[in-house]
């Protein structure tokens, strides 16, 4: 089967759109996971996983979910690249702020989550009992990852 130049062409800038859309998401899921690591004072999540195989295959295998979620929204909409093949509207800036955006919202939940449920205690349950265990550190993690991956797939598919 052969392709006319323009659909080759095409192809070949959606493929770019959908492939630099995918990392400049991760690279921005990546900063968020350090800055909940930051936030949650009391949970040492990075330094308790490390060496440890259950809670890092967790880890890894929310990272790799959060992947799927932002490579399938890429390649939907691609995040900060227009719809057209062609170059002049190769950025789409509403779709980059609205990708920022989200992490922050999502940063603000994983605080507020955190704040609720280590500090206030509404259901008499400590938070930061999980620094006892790194399994359960390595299935928060993952779960804030699959929130974080959910969150950013929102924005990417969110028709304009």
């Amino acid at each position: 089967m052969a392709f006319s130049s323009p659909t080759l062409i095409s192809m070949i800038l959606w493929l770019f759109r959908t492939f630099v859309s995918s990392i400049i998401c991760f690279f921005i899921g990546f900063l968020g996971l350090k800055i909940l690591d930051l936030i949650t004072l009391d949970i040492k999540e990075f330094k308790t996983i490390k060496g440890k195989p259950i809670p890092t295959s967790l880890f890894v295998g929310g990272f790799i979910i959060f992947t799927a979620l932002i490579v399938h929204g890429s390649a939907i909409s691609p995040i900060f690249l227009g719809q057209s093949p062609m170059l002049g509207d190769f950025i789409n800036l509403q779709r980059l702020f609205l990708v920022i955006l989200s992490i922050f919202i999502s940063l603000f939940f994983g605080w507020l989550f955190y704040y609720v449920f280590a500090k206030v205690s509404p259901f008499q349950i400590d938070l930061d009992d999980i620094n006892q265990s790194p399994e359960a550190i390595g299935i928060f993690l993952f779960s804030y990852e699959i929130f974080l991956g959910l969150i950013i797939h929102a924005v990417l598919t969110m028709p304009f």
